[in-house]
């Protein structure tokens, strides 16, 4: 499904993104170019990143490293 019609990026794009490292929003946009011209898919980027997994791997490594 296309979420950034602006700069023609999908969610599969943008789950490529968070496999390779992306865990903000501002990560994907710059991976990706979605959300760059206007804001209204920065929410649906939101929404895949809280339901990636390879996010809260990365979160989870992050609160164990500050231990």
């Amino acid at each position: 499904m296309i979420v950034c019609h602006c700069a023609n990026v999908t969610d599969r794009d943008i789950r490529a993104a968070i496999d390779a490292g992306a865990t903000s929003i501002k990560a994907v946009i710059r991976a990706t170019g979605a959300g760059r011209c206007c804001a209204p898919c920065r929410d649906e980027i939101g929404g895949i990143l809280a339901g990636s997994t390879a996010v809260e791997n990365a979160d989870a490594r992050a609160r164990r490293a500050a231990l």
